[in-house]
C-alpha cells in the first residue's frame, strides 16, 4: 500500500506507548465517545508534521489516541519543570521548546525526529484558544516541515471543555486529520518568510474547513 510517497509497513509502537495508547482510547470513549476522521491522511511511514488546533491540556493524548501510529509533540518548557511530571511526557514522546524566544535546541531535536522518520504533532497557535475560535498561526511549522523535508497533515479536533455535562449530553470528541500538503507541493515554497506564511495560510485554511465539516454534521 502507498499513500503520500511512502511505501512499507509503519514500526510498530513501543510496547508502554501501546498500553498508553490502548487505556486512553478505552477512557475517551467510555467517558464521552470519539469520532476519528481521515486516519488514512497519516503516512504510514517516514516522516510527517501533523499540524493540529490547540484546546486543551488533554489534546496530546488525543491526537496520540486517534493515530494508527506512535507520535511525538513538541510541549512547552514549563511543563517539564516538575520532574516527576516531565519524565512521565518525557516517556510518551514530548519535547520541551520554548514559546517565548527562538529555541534552536528545540528546533534542532524536533527536526532530527523528522529526519529520522517518525511523525511529530505541533500546535501552530501556540497556545490554547480558549474561545474556541482559531488564533493567528506561527510560522514556524511551515519552517521546520521545509527544514525537515516531511509532509504537513492538519488535524482537528473539536470537543467540550465542560467533561461532566458533555458526558452526561454525549457530547463526542472529534478528530479529523485532512490530505497532507505533500513534499512535492513544499519544494516549490521558497525558504523565507513569504513562503512560511504561504504554508502557514495553506495549513489554517484546512484546518478551518475541516472545522466546519465537524460543525455542519453536529
Amino acid at each position: 500500500m502507498k499513500l503520500y510517497g511512502y511505501t512499507g509497513r509503519r514500526k510498530k509502537m513501543r510496547f508502554h506507548y501501546r498500553v498508553g495508547w490502548i487505556l486512553t482510547n478505552i477512557l475517551a470513549k467510555v467517558l464521552r465517545g470519539l469520532e476519528k476522521h481521515g486516519r488514512e491522511n497519516i503516512p504510514q511511514t517516514g516522516g510527517a508534521l501533523i499540524a493540529c488546533n490547540h484546546l486543551d491540556v488533554y489534546d496530546p493524548p488525543l491526537v496520540a489516541c486517534a493515530s494508527p501510529r506512535e507520535l511525538f509533540f513538541l510541549a512547552k518548557k514549563e511543563l517539564f519543570s516538575n520532574p516527576v511530571f516531565g519524565w512521565l511526557i518525557r516517556k510518551y514522546n514530548a519535547i520541551p521548546i520554548s514559546r517565548y524566544s527562538f529555541d534552536r535546541k528545540g528546533i534542532n531535536q524536533a527536526r532530527d525526529i523528522l529526519k529520522a522518520g517518525k511523525a511529530l504533532v505541533a500546535f501552530p497557535e501556540g497556545t490554547r484558544s480558549k474561545e474556541r475560535e482559531l488564533k493567528e498561526f506561527k510560522l514556524g511549522v511551515a519552517k521546520l516541515a521545509l527544514e525537515a523535508n516531511v509532509p504537513i497533515v492538519p488535524a482537528y479536533l473539536d470537543y467540550s471543555r465542560n467533561w461532566l455535562e458533555a458526558f452526561f449530553l454525549r457530547k463526542k470528541i472529534k478528530i479529523s486529520f485532512g490530505s497532507p500538503i505533500d513534499r512535492d507541493e513544499l519544494t516549490l515554497i521558497p525558504r523565507d518568510k513569504e513562503g512560511y506564511r504561504k504554508i502557514t495560510q495553506e495549513i489554517m485554511q484546512k484546518i478551518n474547513l475541516m472545522k466546519e465539516n465537524i460543525q455542519f454534521k453536529g
